[in-house]
């Protein structure tokens, strides 16, 4: 799972680094911001 925010990230690496780290890995430690839907 890619990080949803900085905030998000800088708590991973703090509290979860081995998690953190595959992350990094997989995702290339994006921040991915999610698309919002048009209103009708």
């Amino acid at each position: 799972m890619p990080y949803v925010s900085a905030k998000q990230r800088r708590f991973m690496h703090a509290r979860h680094p081995k998690i953190a780290k595959k992350w990094d890995d997989k995702y290339g430690g994006k921040i991915v911001v999610k698309k919002k839907r048009k209103k009708r």
